[in-house]
């Protein structure tokens, strides 16, 4: 019994102590699926239309939250498309949160002046 137990933490010790080499490398960024894509040129094209067909019946601020949410959209997609080094990545992450949050932004004046004021 001794002599299982010794081999069992001889096992066990050197299991500790490799490195594993799933450890050692750096996780690539995962590449979208195919239909994320998908859902998100279509999202794109729906917020494109409602932009275009009613431009005529939208205020200035509905078009400005509609073109922020268009730009986000787009840059989504690009970043999804592109090879982009790290540095570019951080980039794009930054502009296309700027953007949801400028959209977001508009949203809440354009509820504002709607309904309460």
């Amino acid at each position: 019994m001794i002599r299982f137990m010794a081999k069992q933490t001889r096992r066990i010790r050197k299991n500790i102590n490799t490195p594993k080499l799933e450890d050692e490398v750096i996780p690539e960024t995962q590449k979208p699926k195919q239909w994320e894509n998908i859902l998100l040129v279509a999202v794109i094209c729906l917020t494109l239309f409602l932009l275009a067909s009613g431009w005529d019946q939208i205020d200035n601020l509905n078009r400005g939250m509609y073109i922020a949410l268009l730009i986000s959209l787009l840059l989504m997609y690009t970043q999804r498309r592109l090879n982009l080094s790290p540095t570019q990545l951080m980039w794009f992450n930054r502009f296309t949160f700027a953007a949801i949050g400028v959209s977001i932004v508009l949203f809440g004046f354009v509820c504002y002046f709607q309904y309460f004021a």
